[in-house]
């Protein structure tokens, strides 16, 4: 039987990989720690948005980037200029229609040839992974083995190459960019002044624990870490549209929604609910240590039901394996450089910090 590119299976045997790109992330911000002293302040932003597409991009593409390439700094920039394009076709649908976007001048026109450099960029991936032998054998499933050789259950055929690609672009921004982002602001609340207490406290059960991802993901610190992260600071925040498919009682007003109408929920809402979570804006741990159901049903960073993130197994990995890596190996200062404005979500469909940077004081141990 043939696994699935997203299932638990697959992101075990993906294990690996996904520790060996930890490895170079931590090899990486270590190699910046000390190119003067042994405490330096290190930009990790860029570091973490690295980590997350190398793994997306074996994962998927069965592409391994190595430190000479520039391919996979130059794929990441494109990814995250084009975010603007969402607000812009918005507002000035033409310019996609007709062809002209990027001959505006420009922030504008910028945008347009930055979507034009991840198009190409993930039409060369796609192309290089169809002709690889390996993306040959079905029983390598691989997350862009589906689009080029398996029939979509919706049109009925194989996927066009145009369609192919812009399938693989998806895999591409959400498989990478949401993870970076909770990895970031995972460091970002660990590195605080105020919650330099957890930090240790993770690291003392980290270091009494085993370092494969079995023996990592039922560790109550760390998957209250995350969960925290999540519920703080969720990459998605935009509201999420939903057409009902039947009414839909009002709890307490007698009044339904009726079928067909459009609902959403917001995640940076919900999660900041306080009668669910006491003081919602204050990054505790441990409350999600103990008897914590209501709160695990009311957090939702993936989503939930059929149209769930598909790719939350694999995030969950590279979460337990990279915080695992650096919290062993380093320890994490918020650098008095940043300020708070810079740390500001940024809804891009995946939020992003205002500021694009967050520079550590990095402590080797």
């Amino acid at each position: 039987m043939q696994r699935q590119p997203y299932s638990q299976q697959a992101v075990l045997e993906n294990e690996n990989l996904i520790s060996k790109t930890a490895d170079k992330l931590v090899q990486r911000i270590k190699v910046h720690a000390q190119d003067f002293s042994r405490t330096r302040c290190v930009d990790v932003f860029p570091l973490c948005g690295l980590f997350s597409l190398e793994v997306i991009c074996k994962a998927a593409f069965n592409k391994e980037w190595s430190d000479l390439e520039s391919g996979a700094s130059s794929l990441l920039q494109a990814m995250d200029e084009s975010a603007k394009l969402l607000p812009i076709d918005a507002a000035l649908p033409f310019l996609k229609r007709f062809g002209i976007g990027e001959y505006v001048p420009g922030l504008i026109g910028r945008t347009f040839k930055e979507f034009r450099n991840w198009s190409e960029a993930t039409r060369k991936l796609l192309r290089d992974f169809q002709q690889d032998e390996v993306s040959r054998d079905r029983s390598q499933r691989f997350m862009a083995t589906p689009l080029i050789m398996a029939e979509d259950g919706y049109l009925g055929r194989v996927l066009t190459e145009d369609e192919a690609v812009e399938e693989a672009m998806g895999i591409a921004f959400a498989g990478s960019g949401t993870t970076s982002t909770t990895l970031v602001y995972l460091l970002y609340n660990l590195s605080l002044p105020e919650n330099i207490s957890h930090q240790q406290k993770l690291r003392e059960e980290l270091r009494a624990a085993g370092e494969t991802l079995h023996q990592l993901q039922n560790l109550p610190y760390l998957n209250a870490v995350i969960k925290e992260t999540m519920r703080l600071n969720p990459t998605i925040i935009s509201t999420l549209p939903r057409v009902l498919d039947v009414d839909l009682p009002l709890a307490k007003t007698g009044f339904a929604l009726p079928a067909g109408t459009i609902v959403g929920m917001q995640n940076y809402v919900h999660h900041r609910d306080a009668s669910i979570f006491p003081d919602p804006e204050c990054f505790r741990p441990e409350r999600w240590l103990g008897n914590c159901d209501l709160a695990e049903n009311s957090i939702t960073p993936f989503s939930l039901g059929p149209r769930n993130c598909i790719g939350q197994n694999l995030a969950r990995a590279e979460l337990y394996l990279a915080v695992s890596r650096i919290f062993r190996q380093l320890s994490l200062t918020l650098s008095k450089s940043m300020k708070e404005s810079d740390m500001e979500m940024e809804d891009r469909f995946n939020i992003a910090p205002r500021g694009r940077k967050l520079f550590l004081d990095v402590k080797i141990l």
